[in-house]
């Protein structure tokens, strides 16, 4: 589900209780199945309408969603923690329809008072299960965590190997998480499957390293490039670029090159599109070993006072 659970509902963020059930009920009766039968459309608005009542209705859910936007929280919290607890029973009053159309379209994900196919926080459970979230570690390249991409996977469920390919969300650091829904392991009481949870460790360059969604690059020159000015190659992320270095540059000087960082990512809205900015950093290399002729030039550059 990717919209704004405020826009799925089409009620303001600061909408109370009485206000989103009054809006649920209306797009319900709008989107019920039973309405719109053979429509698989229609029942994807309504899952993604019952989802978005399920977090909006409970007070401490929708403070979370508030919080991490919407993201975020499909990053930290499964199906099946977005269900549980919700009072879906009342929600449907005065529709005339039931809530037992939600047991065959999420299989029993949600629980507690009104309640469908769980116990909430501790009764019995009943019903079909949903299968156990998987969390696996994957190694991806620097290129592709800062400017995304996509990688195919194999990874070994409870029922077997499965392939696939997932998305990697452009300007994830080191230690994110992406969800993955459906595709872990399968339930063993014939509910849906559990939800695969992707560890990205993002491998090292050799020539750039991150902060946030700036690249810094360490770019060794002749003294005499410093001294004298002329050109440097930085390395980026979109091939190498020409930067011109000028006169009387200071070791460890930098320089900035706008828009060649990593994809931005905001909290609330995930990936934005604009990147951050590389910086060179300006390092002079000095010789080892030098010539005859090459330590009498600095022997005379030294007497000069330089």
């Amino acid at each position: 589900m990717a919209r704004d659970y405020y826009d799925v509902l089409g009620v303001s963020r600061d909408s109370d209780a009485q206000a989103l059930k009054k809006a649920f009920r209306a797009k319900a009766k709008e989107l019920h199945p039973d309405k719109n039968p053979d429509n698989p459309k229609a029942e994807e608005q309504f899952k993604e309408l019952n989802e978005a009542y399920a977090v909006l209705s409970d007070e401490g859910k929708r403070k979370q969603y508030d919080s991490f936007g919407h993201q975020r929280f499909h990053e930290k919290f499964s199906s099946e923690d977005i269900f549980r607890g919700t009072d879906f029973s009342s929600a449907f009053e005065g529709t005339g329809f039931g809530a037992d159309i939600l047991e065959a379209l999420f299989g029993g994900r949600g629980g507690g008072r009104g309640g469908f196919g769980g116990a909430g926080f501790g009764g019995q459970r009943r019903g079909p299960q949903k299968g156990q979230d998987l969390e696996v570690e994957v190694e991806v390249a620097f290129a592709e965590a800062a400017l995304g991409g996509e990688r195919r996977l194999r990874i070994m469920r409870s029922d077997g190997p499965r392939e696939l390919t997932v998305r990697v969300p452009a300007g994830i650091e080191d230690g994110g998480k992406v969800r993955v829904r459906s595709e872990g392991n399968p339930s063993p009481s014939g509910g849906p499957a559990g939800d695969l949870i992707l560890r990205l460790k993002v491998a090292a360059h050799p020539l750039l390293t991150r902060e946030g969604a700036d690249l810094h690059a360490n770019v060794a020159l002749p003294l005499s490039t410093l001294v004298l000015g002329g050109t440097a190659v930085i390395p980026t992320l979109d091939g190498d670029k020409k930067i011109r270095v000028k006169p009387g540059t200071q070791s460890g000087a930098q320089q900035r090159l706008p828009g060649l960082g990593a994809v931005r990512r905001d909290p609330e809205r995930g990936t934005t599109g604009d990147r951050g900015d590389l910086y060179a950093h300006l390092i002079p290399t000095v010789p080892a070993e030098l010539d005859d002729r090459t330590r009498a030039l600095f022997e005379q550059l030294r007497e000069l006072g330089g």
